[in-house]
């Protein structure tokens, strides 16, 4: 839940003898504590928002079509993801911070994911395309990915 409908937390759902598995044996589980109402009720209006406009699932898969193809075409590795969050793949702790800070200066927030988050090699920038973004705000942050992997000698001038 936390990714697809923009509150915390997730869950898991399957067969009586998988949840009784999970819930005796999964340490994120036995660590855990319910989700407060308010985040249920984000749940709810988020499902009911995507029921009532189908439109907004396929302008999600658009963007992220076309953000993953442009990244590409400047010269990232995108990772193996299928998803609209896109990870930037920069191999090097160092150079992802870096990057993160370098495109926070140019006005456009990506986190980097290192280690211990990631293998000490597969440090990247996480990016998130939604559906709300518009072909120009997309455009606006593909063009500072372009400045910024040029700059740190990431992608060909």
């Amino acid at each position: 839940m936390s990714k697809a409908m923009g509150v915390l937390g997730g869950y898991v759902a399957g067969s009586a003898a998988l949840r009784e598995m999970l819930t005796q044996r999964a340490r994120p589980f036995l660590f855990s504590t319910s989700h407060p109402p308010a985040v249920a009720a984000a749940c709810i209006a988020a499902i009911h928002v995507l029921l009532d406009q189908p439109q907004l699932i396929d302008r999600l898969w658009t963007n992220t079509r076309y953000f993953k193809g442009e990244l590409k075409r400047l010269g990232f590795d995108t990772g193996a993801s299928e998803t609209p969050i896109t990870p930037v793949m920069m191999g090097d702790s160092a150079m992802a911070q870096r990057f993160s800070a370098r495109l926070f200066d140019e006005g456009i927030f990506a986190q980097s994911v290192v280690y211990p988050t990631v293998p000490l090699d597969k440090a990247r920038i996480r990016t998130i395309v939604t559906a709300e973004h518009s072909t120009e705000q997309l455009d606006l942050c593909l063009a500072a990915f372009g400045r910024v992997g040029r700059e740190l000698g990431l992608t060909a001038g």
